[in-house]
């Protein structure tokens, strides 16, 4: 970080090149008001490109996005610059291990994803046929080694076919004697992915305690999950969601 002594004919522009940083980052920094007119001898915060505003080194996030088939294509064109990955929402199966694909083509936010250098993840999730998660798809699939490798290997002809680059795993509600099994799963999608050139997140509720029960904790191995994907993703939203109470109904909505 350094501070600057305004002098005689300085502009925000002006002092900005001097330091090879941008106009509106020296404005953001010092809370300049527009028209940002400077006072002669005014000390200015200067922080190096590369440096945040604590003038710490800046380091690279990943960040990724779900989002439907059915997303507006400016809203997903004028998020794509923002994102690392974008997650298309989603992929189901049946109990035989068959593979579902989405209701609406999602080859064009797989195009348009790579046109902006974003990678294209496939969504794999166990919806029944009322549009929930279904526990009971994962207990016949990931129980049944010939049913999960079906599904596998058209995951992974899809994957192929389409244009993805990874895959992430979105079950959700496993049953707790499902856990090891699904470790299993997660680990042979991962193998198989991976030695073809595409990389494998599970998707995780966030816990609070290593001994959390609850449907949505007590079917998943975080320590092994997290070693047989390449990377897990914390839904971290499962603590911001909107909630709509009808009678004794709770509804759940995410927004994308």
């Amino acid at each position: 970080m350094d501070i600057y002594i305004v002098a005689e004919g300085d502009t925000v522009d002006s002092i900005a090149e001097g330091y090879g940083i941008t106009a509106e980052s020296l404005i953001f920094v010092n809370q300049l008001v527009y028209p940002y007119r400077l006072a002669v001898g005014q000390a200015l915060l200067i922080f190096p490109q590369g440096q945040d505003n604590n003038g710490t080194e800046k380091k690279e996030i990943t960040v990724n996005g779900y989002a439907y088939p059915f997303i507006n294509s400016w809203t997903l064109r004028q998020t794509l610059p923002y994102l690392t990955d974008l997650s298309v929402f989603s992929y189901g199966f049946t109990m035989e291990g068959k593979l579902l694909y989405p209701a609406l083509p999602e080859e064009w936010m797989i195009n348009m994803s790579r046109e902006f250098g974003t990678r294209p993840i496939l969504t794999l999730t166990p919806f029944g046929p009322d549009g929930n998660f279904n526990n009971q798809l994962i207990h016949s699939v990931v129980r049944n080694p010939s049913y999960s490798a079906a599904l596998i290997e058209d995951l992974l002809r899809v994957m192929r076919q389409k244009g993805y680059m990874g895959m992430d795993i979105d079950f959700e509600y496993i049953l707790a004697e499902d856990r090891d099994y699904f470790t299993e799963f997660v680990r042979n999608v991962t193998e198989t992915m991976n030695d073809n050139g595409f990389t494998v997140s599970v998707a995780l509720a966030p816990k609070t305690s290593a001994s959390q029960q609850g449907l949505l904790y007590e079917g998943k191995d975080y320590r092994a999950l997290g070693e047989a994907a390449n990377s897990v993703l914390l839904m971290t939203y499962e603590w911001g969601y909107t909630y709509y109470r009808s009678c004794y109904t709770v509804k759940k909505y995410r927004v994308f």
